[in-house]
């Protein structure tokens, strides 16, 4: 099956504020789609939502 993945700019705007390392973590998760996290967004026809855990670091 092949899927359209399409970033409003207000996420794109989102994406590109952060840091290096959460950037590359998200650019990799959206482009591993459709693994993950991933959920029907409620009152939204054709809409999802994909979910990526926090990094946990060892202090």
């Amino acid at each position: 099956m092949t899927y359209k993945i399409k970033i409003r700019p207000k996420a794109l705007k989102f994406i590109e504020k952060q840091d290096k390392i959460q950037r590359l973590r998200i650019y990799k998760a959206i482009y591993n789609l459709p693994n993950g996290d991933v959920k029907k967004l409620a009152g939204c026809k054709n809409e999802f939502r994909l979910r990526i855990r926090k990094l946990s670091y060892n202090l």
